[in-house]
């Protein structure tokens, strides 16, 4: 599979999970990102250094995703 589709579908994947539309503007994507972020224990200023040291968008969302899911076991 190409890098570009897996990608696309990762983001499909992502947007179905957190029941957003494609619709939201970049500010509140970005705002959601930095509560999702938060809720698992990172600060915005962590987030940005994340991405600051190579991390890709995929790559933070799915430490993040992996993150909850980690939470939400040992609730």
């Amino acid at each position: 599979m190409p890098a570009g589709t897996q990608l696309v579908n990762t983001f499909e994947a992502f947007l179905t999970r957190l029941r957003e539309s494609h619709e939201v503007s970049v500010y509140e994507a970005i705002e959601r990102l930095i509560q999702a972020g938060e809720a698992v224990g990172f600060e915005a200023d962590t987030l940005i250094r994340m991405l600051d040291r190579g991390m890709s968008f995929e790559e933070l969302l799915e430490v993040i995703e992996s993150k909850m899911e980690c939470s939400q076991k040992a609730a």
